[in-house]
């Protein structure tokens, strides 16, 4: 709404109080018209579109009768049709723009056409110098615009991304699994945690190299995208840590994801597992907690295991036993 008054009123109220005396009533009759239009096309939602629409394109027009016995096309006041393309090239559709330049090349011409001297001289040249003006200005606000929108998506993205594995990173994390709460209280739905540790990162830096290290971490990213369903939250919380939560998910689902994960690990990717269900009452952080506490008890345990959490965090409460465990946990006995 400042833009529509700033760009658009006070403009308007210069150029009318300017030799205001010498105006004629089709002169106000314009000012009025292009000081209502970017007002509507600020106020109107799009989807009322008739009076949307109305502002959006009869502005330009409006601005063109200012020109009226004034000089036309190569009036002074010609120059204020050019607030209308600055709104066309930065918050236009592509079809809204082609269509407000449609309807400055009549508004340009036509009046010559139709009415002719003196109220519009005839003056190709300034017509169509108005003309290529109005359709640069917009096109290379639109270009401008775009350029912007798609760093600011790019911003946005690496922003809740991790650069290494594509997955989320813990701002991701924080914003996507809120969300997934909010809409699973609504509806009753059953949520689940599964954090995962890899084992043995430490000795794959420091026998094998970084390099190879990131090459596990990215494979484990890419065996986790495998074995959760596509509407399930995936992200590396940080190092070689990395957390599912699982949506519509009771403990035997998140054991078979479990299990699906660990049937697609090789051993020097094997990892340690904690799983905690959410309790409906407390917050991602809660809940992440008691998912952490059940991973390093796995961890504690053993590799290659998976603990899960207890509904709460009471004071002596034990952790559950494991729901599973990897291939090297299989050749010894798992703990109770």
């Amino acid at each position: 709404m400042r833009f529509a008054f700033i760009g658009n009123v006070v403009p308007i109220g210069i150029a009318t109080a300017t030799n205001f005396s010498s105006h004629r009533t089709v002169f106000f009759l314009g000012a009025a018209g292009g000081c209502i239009a970017p007002l509507v096309v600020t106020g109107v939602p799009r989807r009322h579109r008739i009076p949307f629409y109305l502002g959006a394109f009869g502005g330009i027009p409006a601005l063109a009768l200012m020109q009226a016995y004034t000089g036309g096309p190569a009036s002074g006041y010609s120059v204020l049709m050019m607030m209308a393309m600055i709104w066309f090239g930065l918050q236009a559709t592509d079809r809204e723009l082609m269509g407000g330049l449609v309807v400055l090349v009549a508004s340009s011409f036509l009046p010559m056409l139709v009415v002719g001297p003196p109220a519009y001289p005839v003056s190709w040249g300034s017509a169509a110098l108005l003309v290529f003006v109005g359709a640069s200005v917009a096109g290379s606000l639109r270009a401008m615009s775009r350029e912007t929108q798609r760093l600011t998506d790019r911003l946005r993205r690496e922003a809740v991304m991790d650069h290494l594995t594509g997955l989320l990173n813990r701002r991701g994390w924080n914003e996507a699994t809120r969300r997934e709460l909010v809409r699973a209280r609504r509806d009753g739905t059953p949520i689940g945690i599964v954090a995962i540790d890899l084992d043995d990162m430490k000795q794959i830096n420091d026998t094998m190299g970084h390099d190879a290290g990131d090459r596990v971490l990215q494979e484990t990213a890419d065996r986790l995208r495998v074995a959760v369903r596509g509407g399930d939250v995936v992200a590396r919380l940080g190092g070689d840590e990395f957390v599912a939560l699982l949506v519509d998910a009771e403990l035997k689902g998140i054991a078979d994801v479990v299990r699906r994960l660990r049937e697609a690990t090789p051993d020097r990717a094997s990892f340690s597992a904690g799983v905690a269900l959410w309790d409906r009452r407390e917050t991602l952080d809660e809940l992440l907690r008691r998912c952490d506490v059940a991973l390093y008890a796995s961890k504690a345990a053993g590799e290659g295991r998976t603990r899960v959490a207890p509904t709460s965090l009471t004071p002596g409460l034990e952790l559950s036993a494991a729901i599973g465990a990897g291939r090297r946990a299989d050749r010894q006995p798992s703990p109770s």
